[in-house]
């Protein structure tokens, strides 16, 4: 079994984790944070194209997005289509979209693995059960790795709308509030409040 083959009542079944929904942000004071000419330049090109999997979608949209939050952030890593076996006796093992890591500048995939996003082709709530599963795994290789992230953040997009998880305790919480390409500036402003949390 591999992340995509997980449904929330396996996750359950195998390791106890259950799922709500709530505001995850709505108590949080989320400042919006303005995209730069460079990204609204490649949200532009992307319009343009056709945007007809996955895979266009993550690279022509989820991608940019991505590299602009590394931008602000330096002292991140984003890491696209890495193989992610944690612990393939327990069936966590698969490839993420992207993976972000607080570690700079690395190439092998290091601990704390802080946010997980996967790209879905059309709607995020497909990609729930997948994405809590990539989540569980990445707290257990912060574990393994003695790195004391417990709180692991997530989010599912189809490049346009944009779905945040969070794992808490043996809880995945599925934000009620949904976030859209067509509100870049909120957007990055989730992004970047997730980032700092692990500053």
């Amino acid at each position: 079994m591999a992340y995509t083959d997980y449904t929330f009542t396996k996750l359950k079944r195998n390791f106890g984790i259950e799922q709500t929904e709530q505001y995850l942000f709505k108590a949080q004071k989320i400042e919006e944070k303005l995209p730069s000419k460079r990204l609204l330049d490649d949200i532009d090109e992307a319009e343009n194209m056709p945007l007809m999997s996955e895979k266009a979608k993550s690279e022509a949209v989820m991608f940019p997005i991505l590299k602009e939050l590394k931008r602000n952030n330096p002292h991140i890593t984003i890491y696209s289509g890495y193989a992610f076996n944690v612990d393939v006796a327990n069936e966590l093992n698969g490839t993420p979209d992207f993976m972000i890591s607080s570690k700079p500048k690395i190439v092998e995939l290091q601990s704390p693995i802080f946010c997980l996003v996967e790209s879905k082709n059309k709607t995020p709530d497909e990609g729930y059960a997948q994405c809590a599963a990539e989540m569980y795994a990445a707290r257990v290789f912060n574990q393994q790795n003695n790195e004391p992230y417990e709180t692991i953040y997530g989010a599912v997009t189809n490049a346009y709308e944009w779905v945040f998880l969070k794992l808490e305790g043996n809880t995945v919480l599925i934000d009620k509030k949904r976030y859209y390409l067509n509100e870049l500036p909120k957007l990055l402003g989730v992004l970047q409040f997730i980032t700092n949390q692990y500053v």
